[in-house]
């Protein structure tokens, strides 16, 4: 099944006003997703909150099983959340560790996950222990299965599509291998989902984070947390409220015993109406297919960006995905997107793959270069890569 570019392009305000090429950072929303969104904002105007959220009920209760049936989990296995970070962070700060255990995490792991492990090490007495790469740049899972070995490892933490170079990490050969040695795998999928199939079955993962704003195209101030039931018992909520658990007894408490005990009370229902339908618009259109054309219209910019005098290209990996790194010698990059932005062309930053240093245990980072990203998803063309290399030329 192939995608109806020019269709997905009609239903895509955006792309009338903007060449965008920030999808890593928040893609254009479809515009039954923002219809849906400000159609419940109406019906809060029109008749409360509350009632608003009464009335859409049913339709809220099914955005977990969109979620569920996206990443292959049952519904009472998916909690929503306001952003790919606290969901993990929800997930991460329940896991009951025990002093002097470790907790191995990749070299290109997403900044926010190292500042919170680094909290939990220096609040639990634990150990962070950094993976090496190997020589494509992936998570060395050689190097996992050594200190898998080694023992006293209570968590392996690794970002799926790191947010720059654009690479896909071997989740599932991690996955078979924590699962083997008896340790909790928790991936941060924020930059994969939405963008390629996922299943957490394959990918044998207890805990995935997920985010709307980025490659599913939902809105902003949503996402998504699979918590596997076998594991949930585990993992009590560092935070519970009304919606999560209830008191019983003299003085006794009782946690919810799906996923939803991860949730809060107040949350924006307009946002979670526009997730579910974010979820049945990539499911429609087959995550297959999404990652055929994402794929191949990157390899196309990386190899007309490699044609540029000066720039250089900087994606790793063997698989890779939409996420495209480059500088531009005797440019900085922030000046880069000035630019183009001027064009209404838009692109992002980020530390140079070859200056991250989030895992380095001294804390410090190395510089502050910083690369190029421009990220393409399935409604980007031929002639906006050609716009993007023009400018460059």
């Amino acid at each position: 099944m192939s995608i109806d570019v020019e269709a997905v392009r009609r239903q895509t305000r955006g792309v009338l006003s903007v060449t965008h090429l920030n999808n890593a950072g928040s893609s254009l929303v479809p515009g039954s997703v923002m219809d849906t969104v400000v159609g419940h904002l109406r019906r809060e105007e029109e008749i409360g909150g509350y009632e608003a959220a009464e009335e859409a009920a049913v339709r809220l209760d099914e955005v977990y099983s969109s979620v569920a049936r996206l990443v292959g989990a049952a519904p009472d296995e998916i909690a929503l959340a306001e952003s790919g970070s606290r969901a993990w962070a929800a997930a991460v700060y329940s896991f009951p560790f025990v002093p002097g255990t470790r907790v191995l995490i990749g070299r290109t792991e997403y900044a926010g996950n190292v500042v919170a492990l680094r909290q939990l090490a220096l609040r639990n007495g634990l150990e962070i222990a950094v993976l090496d790469d190997d020589p494509d740049g992936l998570v060395d899972v050689q190097h996992l299965q050594r200190e898998l070995e080694r023992g006293n490892v209570a968590m392996v933490a690794l970002t799926h599509v790191p947010m720059a170079n654009g690479l896909v990490n071997p989740a599932a050969e991690v996955g078979k291998r924590c699962r083997a040695a008896g340790v909790m795998f928790v991936l941060d999928a924020c930059q994969s989902v939405g963008q390629m199939p996922l299943d957490v079955q394959s990918l044998g993962c207890d805990v995935l984070a997920g985010t709307g704003r980025k490659f599913l195209r939902g809105p902003r101030g949503t996402a998504f947390l699979y918590v596997r039931a076998s594991v949930l018992e585990r993992l009590e909520p560092a935070m519970l409220d009304g919606h999560s658990a209830v008191p019983t007894g003299a003085g006794g408490l009782e946690v919810r015993g799906d996923a939803r005990r991860f949730e809060s009370w107040e949350t924006s229902a307009a946002g979670r109406l526009g997730l579910g339908r974010a979820v049945d618009y990539a499911l429609a259109l087959g995550l297959d297919a999404v990652q055929e054309r994402v794929a191949g219209l990157a390899e196309e910019m990386r190899a007309e960006l490699a044609e540029v005098p000066g720039v250089i290209v900087h994606d790793r990996g063997i698989i890779r995905c939409g996420i495209v790194t480059f500088s531009v010698q005797g440019s900085d990059a922030r000046n880069i997107r000035s630019r183009l932005a001027e064009h209404r062309v838009n692109v992002s930053v980020a530390p140079s793959p070859f200056a991250w240093a989030y895992s380095i245990p001294t804390g410090t980072r190395q510089g502050e270069d910083m690369v190029v990203r421009a990220s393409v998803h399935y409604y980007n063309t031929h002639t906006e890569v050609q716009r993007l290399v023009s400018f460059l030329r």
